[in-house]
């Protein structure tokens, strides 16, 4: 065992882990010496556990189902989970008003009520042990109200302040929270978007990068910000960085918010 472990281990949880910044957590974990249970709503996660080489189990679960955490709780009871990663989450690139009554509640029950649930379940028996920790995948475009993502921009700043706010109640029990301001990372479905390289202000970055980094800093806890990009945009007074990251965001996708010539 090693201090990492000690400390998070012997087991974390995973949500959104078949691939991209969920898988490049569960990578990072394993390295780290901890198992995995990989939690995703795409069967094929079961798949990619198998292909790993570190501890690993799978669950094929959507976080918007109201049995999940029942699921969960059955497939961890004869093990201890020592970190909780709130990752999956879904996004819409369009203007608010575009978008439909079901995607407007997908992105608040996988957003932020799955995360809700997840520190509901994992962080008592954490407290109670006096060890762990319980990080949450943020955006940058959670520094400002960011056009475009309008919804997706607001999910992601509740987040931030609730880790925010738990890590503050419970910053004397020994269990940290961290949320994760990422950049825009190499991801499917990041890809799967449809942003023009060429337009963004800096290229997409490989996610395990990221996260690396982050866990490397998880003992600190609170908001961590991934980049000087992102630090210098928390600085910006806030109405010229609503500006900013929203006349950015917007100008990677030209297919959606610019009209044909």
């Amino acid at each position: 065992m090693n201090d990492y472990d000690e400390r998070f281990g012997p087991w974390a949880v995973v949500t959104g882990a078949a691939m991209g910044v969920g898988l490049a957590f569960v990578e990072e974990l394993h390295a780290r010496g901890i198992g995995v249970v990989m939690v995703d709503r795409d069967p094929g996660v079961h798949d990619v556990a198998g292909d790993l080489a570190g501890e690993t189990r799978a669950i094929v679960a959507d976080v918007t189902d109201p049995d999940w955490i029942p699921a969960l709780a059955a497939a961890t009871d004869d093990v201890e989970v020592g970190l909780a990663v709130a990752n999956a989450g879904i996004s819409f690139v369009g203007n608010f008003l575009d978008m439909t009554g079901p995607q407007r509640q997908s992105h608040l029950d996988v957003n932020c009520k799955g995360v809700v649930d997840l520190a509901a379940w994992a962080l008592p028996p954490m407290v109670e042990r006096g060890r762990g920790g319980f990080v949450v995948t943020s955006s940058g475009s959670a520094l400002a109200g960011t056009a475009g993502v309008g919804l997706y921009s607001a999910t992601k700043a509740f987040v931030v302040n609730l880790i925010e706010a738990i890590g503050w109640e419970i910053r004397e029990s020994g269990v940290v929270t961290q949320a994760v301001v990422a950049p825009s990372m190499d991801t499917p479905a990041f890809r799967a978007n449809g942003a023009d390289h060429t337009r963004m202000m800096a290229p997409p970055v490989d996610p395990r990068t990221v996260v690396s980094r982050a866990l490397d800093d998880l003992p600190a806890g609170g908001r961590w910000i991934a980049d000087d990009g992102l630090e210098f945009a928390a600085q910006v007074p806030r109405a010229e960085r609503v500006d900013m990251m929203s006349a950015a965001t917007t100008a990677m996708y030209p297919q959606v918010f610019e009209s044909p010539s």
